[in-house]
Order: C-alpha cells, then sequence, then structure tokens
C-alpha cells in the first residue's frame, strides 16, 4: 500500500469488507496496510500515475452500499490529503478496524513486522493489503511489494485468521493465476480456503483467507452474506 491509492476503488471495497466483517462478528478486525514509500522500491515505482481511479465516488451504484465511506473519500481526490495517519485517525472507520500504519522499510522489515504482530495481538482477524499480493520467491527491494510466506506463518500459529489482499495478473487467466497462488501455498504448508472474493473493479482484487487449526469462526457463511450484498463482489468456490 501506498500513500497515494489513499481512497481509491480498491480501498473502498477493502473498507466496505472490513467493516462488514467487524459488525457480523461484533470486533474489530486488524489491518496491516504493508505501507511501503515508493522511494524504497525503486525510481520507476516513483513516476507511476496509478491509485487514481476514484470516478466510482460519483456513481450511484457504488456510494449506495456505504455512504459513509463515501463521503470521507471524496477529500482524497486531491493528493494533498492523502495521508493515512490523519485519515486513520478520523474515519469513523476506526470503530470497526485497528490500523497499523507504520513504513515497511527494506532494512528493517522483521522489525517492522514483529511490532505489527505486538500491536494487533488482540485482534483475531488480520487483513494484510501489500501492492501485489502474495508470491512465492520476490527478492530484492520488490519485495516490499509482496506479504512473505513466513509472515503468514507465524500469524497463523498465533492463532490468527489471515485475510491478504492479492492483485490480478495482466497476463494470466485468474482461475489459473489464483490455482498457482493456491499450489504455492500449500507446497509452503500453509493451507488457503474456499471461497476467495473477488471484487469486479479494474484491476480485479481477490481476498484470500488462511484460517488456523482451532479456528472456530464461521467465515464462510460471512463471505456468503456479503457476496449477496454487493453485487459487484463475486465468490469463487474452487477451480
Amino acid at each position: 500500500m501506498q500513500q497515494r491509492y489513499l481512497g481509491d476503488v480498491h480501498d473502498y471495497f477493502k473498507f466496505l469488507f472490513l467493516k462488514y466483517l467487524s459488525l457480523q462478528l461484533n470486533i474489530k478486525i486488524g489491518l496491516n496496510w504493508y505501507l511501503v514509500d515508493p522511494e524504497e522500491i525503486s525510481k520507476n515505482e516513483i513516476i507511476k500515475n496509478d491509485g487514481e481511479k476514484r470516478n466510482f465516488l460519483k456513481k450511484p451504484c457504488f456510494s449506495k452500499y456505504d455512504t459513509k465511506i463515501i463521503d470521507e473519500f471524496k477529500s482524497l481526490k486531491e493528493m494533498k490529503n492523502r495521508n493515512i495517519i490523519s485519515f486513520t485517525k478520523n474515519s469513523h472507520l476506526k470503530s470497526f478496524i485497528k490500523f497499523y500504519n507504520n513504513f515497511l522499510e527494506y532494512n528493517n522489515r522483521r522489525l517492522w513486522f514483529n511490532e505489527a504482530m505486538a500491536y494487533l495481538k488482540k485482534e483475531k482477524i488480520i487483513f494484510l493489503d501489500p501492492d501485489n499480493g502474495f508470491k512465492e520467491k520476490v527478492n530484492g527491494r520488490k519485495s516490499l511489494k509482496y506479504v512473505l510466506a513466513n509472515e503468514c506463518q507465524e500469524l497463523l500459529m498465533r492463532n490468527k485468521i489471515v485475510i491478504f489482499t492479492q492483485f490480478q495478473s495482466f497476463n494470466k487467466h485468474h482461475l489459473k493465476y489464483l490455482n498457482e497462488i493456491f499450489n504455492n501455498l500449500i507446497k509452503l504448508n500453509i493451507d488457503p480456503i474456499f471461497p476467495i472474493i473477488r471484487n469486479r473493479t479494474a484491476p480485479n482484487t481477490f481476498y484470500i483467507t488462511l484460517i488456523p487449526e482451532n479456528n472456530k469462526i464461521d467465515i464462510t457463511s460471512i463471505y456468503e452474506s456479503y457476496a449477496n450484498k454487493i453485487s459487484d463482489v463475486e465468490l469463487i468456490r474452487g477451480f
């Protein structure tokens, strides 16, 4: 996640989902943004002009889902207003989400992740929001755009339900792409579950769920009711 993306269409669907989970379970959801300064990644990352998908703010088909989120996002159309610390301090979403806002840096990832686990230790569900998603092997500073296998494993060992964002691949059919991710996770002794939530945005995003062994929360029924409520969301139940 980068601050320039704050309030875009992907953020909207993320907060719809996390707020719904919180209301259904009557708990706060932990959110680790995987917040990164683009300068930490590369010079090419700095000059990108993505994160400007904000026409949804004018469309009734989107605003009907949650007018409070829409109203808060309107001020974020201006780049100068996209500050995650300020947003999380003032947003009504703080009643539903516990935000971990520290920046991830290449040279302090281990410390950063330990601090995140300590900060979110009371939350039963942790949502991870990297720029791209999960990848089995990634080296160098590009790794800042991904959640790592050992991070998922450590959260599962702490009895956390883990949900992470996965962005659509541009050169593979989404089912083939997700199947590859599932197989890589399983190979690493991480067992993802169905259904996968698919957000029909451009590009699509997917929420992949990892469940600890002694989980007692009925996630599947909540996902079913959520997909029935949001017409731009579908559930992937298998490959």
